[in-house]
């Protein structure tokens, strides 16, 4: 018979591979963790730099909106202008330079190697900020007489038409320090609406330049512009106390400061400067001493945006310590871990492999009839059970990574809505509703060649807030949203783009469609009545505004918005209650 000679392999040699395999696999376990830990830890350093762009951003725009308060002074002056307004103007632009200067070195390629987009955008801002400042010195070398309201307006205008240029930045930063610590989010988007806030304060004060220059009174277009801007200042308002309302440590300092001196006088002396340019005569207050009564009550909001970044840093901070000392704990950790293992094994040798090794010897010794040799009297111990231990911390420490990766996604969902959508109807806000309509007037349907833009304005709807108060106003406002979600189709496009106004992007057939639906909304206001809790409900009606475009001419949802506006204002003018329809002949802008 046969006999096959297999290699036989020790014992000793059997455990040293198992042990490297083991070793092995225990280092690729360490090295996952460690990698896991380590880009945490990136992430938060690069949230920290991607702060410090969103601060300086923000500093940028508050210095180019702070520019426009001795450029307005400087435009109601008569040649030569003061010497002191010329040295006011061309301090406010070396600031406005320096902080565009400080925001593009930190967005330059040499310190950020995927911020060329938002580098780009930081010097189409300064592009058009020096564009806008050459329009303003051509303008303030003209004699005040001969300066018309037009030209006033078109230099206030393209000076406000620079602080949108920084929005791809603000952006790219905020997701870029949610990524790395998705916990200053609202600190974060308190100092955004404070930044937006002190811009609309700006531009409210902007309104009054052409009036306030020329000695004359506010005209109509002045009054209704005024006003939405004073609509967005007060929803920018409500915004920032919900922000408050969820973070305690903003809610004190800064922003009772800013309630009082801001919202309190600063805007009590808009209204009396308003209610004096309302007059005949005008009022008699100049764009300088304007500027010097309205700039300072601005300040506060300045200060509150300031606290909140403080805020927002310290978190990022807090969180960028935070991933370090957990790296370094990780390291620490799996370090002595693996000098444990090392030691396991080794002992385990000794006190396993090599007592099982001399008692076999023993045995054979035994049955071959030698001498017994001496069996070991060391204890038994096992170190298995710290690998499992390894094993349990990776899987803890991955179910984390999932959590918050979860959270992170949810949270920028939560953003993208907030920023798109009106947080009391629900419905769209101006900003969404521009960038879908206007998406959709490229779009060529054949089933509905034509569009038909709809404005909405709700009567009396300061009188519905002084006889009822405004948590009835809010309800008149959701009663409306409601009727506007069941008169107008699913593929309309709904938004409500201002304090008591809303907007509708409509596809039809032929413009009589258009008019039908809207006198079915009309019917369904006057007949429906707004609930409220204590005492009987009330009914509302609104005026109505409709333009209209074909399809085939890829109208611009500007054009369209300016004229169902000038449509608007007529039905108002008109007594109200009423729709105004453009004619054929006015389709095109």
């Amino acid at each position: 018979m046969l006999r096959f000679a297999l290699p036989t392999m020790s014992v000793d040699r059997r455990f040293g591979i198992v042990a490297s395999t083991l070793g092995l696999l225990f280092v690729a376990l360490t090295s996952g963790l460690l990698v896991h830990q380590w880009g945490a830890y990136a992430r938060a350093d690069h949230a920290l730099s991607h702060f410090q762009v969103f601060r300086a951003t923000l500093l940028a725009m508050e210095k180019v909106s702070a520019e426009r308060g001795p450029t307005n002074s400087a435009l109601g002056e008569d040649v030569p202008i003061p010497a002191q307004r010329v040295a006011a103007l061309r301090a406010a632009r070396a600031e406005s330079d320096a902080r565009i200067a400080h925001l593009l070195g930190l967005l330059d390629s040499s310190h950020c190697d995927e911020c060329s987009m938002e580098w780009a955008a930081a010097q189409r801002a300064h592009a058009e900020l020096a564009t806008a400042r050459a329009n303003i010195d051509q303008v303030i070398r003209v004699p005040l007489a001969r300066r018309t309201d037009q030209v006033l307006e078109q230099a206030v205008v393209r000076m406000v038409e620079v602080i949108p240029q920084f929005a791809p930045i603000t952006n790219a930063s905020t997701k870029g320090v949610l990524d790395g610590d998705a916990n200053a989010l609202n600190c974060l988007m308190a100092a955004r609406l404070a930044a937006v806030l002190r811009e609309q304060a700006g531009l409210l004060g902007s309104r009054f330049t052409a009036a306030l220059a020329s000695r004359r009174k506010l005209t109509e277009a002045e009054q209704f512009a005024i006003e939405r801007t004073r609509g967005g200042i007060d929803q920018l308002g409500a915004l920032l106390r919900t922000r408050v309302m969820e973070d305690t440590a903003l809610a004190h300092g800064a922003f009772v400061r800013m309630k009082r001196q801001y919202f309190g006088d600063g805007l009590a002396y808009v209204n009396r400067v308003r209610a004096l340019a309302s007059l005949p005569g005008g009022a008699v207050a100049s764009t300088g001493e304007f500027a010097a009564q309205y700039v300072p009550l601005m300040r506060s909001i300045v200060e509150f945006r300031d606290e909140a970044l403080t805020l927002a840093e310290e978190e990022v901070r807090s969180h960028r310590h935070a991933m370090l000392a957990r790296l370094a704990g990780a390291a620490g950790i799996l370090s002595a871990l693996m000098c444990a293992l090392g030691l396991g094994v080794w002992l385990f040798r000794r006190q396993v492999i090599q007592p099982f090794a001399e008692a076999a010897l023993a045995i054979r010794a035994i049955a071959a009839g030698g001498p017994s040799a001496d069996l070991p009297s060391n204890a038994y111990r096992g170190e298995i059970q710290e690998l499992f231990d390894a094993v349990q911390v990776l899987k803890t420490n991955d179910l984390e990574r999932t959590r918050l990766e979860q959270e992170r996604q949810r949270l920028i969902a939560e953003l993208r809505t907030m920023a798109e959508t009106d947080s009391l109807t629900r419905l769209l806000n101006r900003r969404a509703f521009e960038s879908r309509a206007q998406a959709a007037c490229l779009y060529h349907d054949a089933r509905a060649p034509y569009l038909a833009l709809v404005m909405i304005d709700i009567d009396h709807f300061k009188r519905i807030n002084d006889t009822y108060g405004h948590a009835a106003g809010d309800r008149a406002l959701e009663h409306m949203a409601d009727l506007c979600r069941d008169t107008w189709r699913k593929d309309d496009i709904v938004a409500r783009i201002g304090g008591e106004e809303f907007a509708v992007l409509a596809g039809v057939r032929e413009r009589a469609q258009a008019l039908e639906l809207v006198q079915c909304l009309r019917i369904r206001l006057a007949q429906a009545s707004v609930p409220l809790e204590r005492a009987e409900g009330f009914t509302m009606s609104a005026s109505f505004g409709i333009a209209y475009a074909a399809r085939a001419d890829s109208p611009s949802i500007r054009s369209l918005l300016k004229r169902a506006d000038r449509l608007l204002y007529q039905a108002k003018l008109a007594g109200r209650d009423r729709i105004e329809v453009e004619a054929d002949d006015c389709s095109q802008p």
